[in-house]
C-alpha cells in the first residue's frame, strides 16, 4: 500500500472526509457507551459535514491520507489554532483496515510539520482513555500528559474520560 499524506481538497473530498469522520465519531461514541456507560457526546455527528468549512480558515489545516493504489482516503487529521503559538490536533482518524501501516504516524508527522509552519510553539490534543494505540503514538512523538486545556471541545463533565497531551 502506497500512502500519500496531503492537504485535503474540500471542494472534491468533503463528502468522503465527512463519512470518515462520522465513522470515527460513531465508533468512538459506541465505545464510550460500552466502556464507560456514557450516552453524552462532545461532538454532534450531524454537523460534521458542515464543520469542514471551518478548514478554509488559514488558522486551521486539514490533511488526508490517500491510498494511491485504490484512490480512497484512509485517514484524516486536522489542526486548529487555539491562541497565538498554540495549535490543537483535531479529528485524527485512520480507517481500521489501514491501521498498523504507519498511516497515523505519517498524518501526525505532517501535522507537526504544519504546526511549525504555522508558527506554533505548542501542540495540544486530547484522546479518549480507551485509545491506547493513539496514546502510544503521541508519546512516541514527545507529547506528555497534561491537565485539560482552555479551548478544548471536551465538556468538563466528560474530561475524566479523556487524556490531554501537549508538546512544546
Amino acid at each position: 500500500m502506497t500512502i500519500t499524506v496531503r492537504r485535503a481538497d474540500l471542494a472534491t473530498e468533503a463528502d468522503e472526509i465527512a463519512k470518515l469522520l462520522t465513522d470515527y465519531i460513531t465508533t468512538a461514541l459506541q465505545e464510550l457507551h460500552t466502556t464507560f456507560g456514557i450516552e453524552d457526546s462532545p461532538t454532534d455527528v450531524s454537523t460534521l459535514r458542515d464543520s469542514l468549512e471551518e478548514y478554509h480558515d488559514p488558522a486551521k489545516a486539514l490533511f488526508a491520507a490517500q491510498d494511491q493504489e485504490s484512490g480512497t482516503l484512509v485517514g484524516v487529521a486536522g489542526l486548529r489554532t487555539l491562541e497565538p503559538g498554540v495549535v490543537e490536533v483535531k479529528r485524527m482518524y485512520v480507517v481500521p483496515e489501514s491501521r498498523g501501516q504507519r498511516v497515523g504516524s505519517r498524518l501526525l508527522d505532517r501535522l507537526l510539520d504544519e504546526a511549525t509552519r504555522m508558527g506554533a510553539q505548542t501542540v495540544r490534543l486530547d484522546t479518549v482513555r480507551f485509545m491506547a494505540d493513539a496514546q502510544r503514538l503521541y508519546r512516541s512523538r514527545g507529547f506528555a500528559e497534561r491537565t485539560p486545556y482552555p479551548g478544548s471541545e471536551i465538556p468538563p463533565h466528560l474530561q475524566q474520560y479523556w487524556v490531554f497531551f501537549e508538546r512544546t
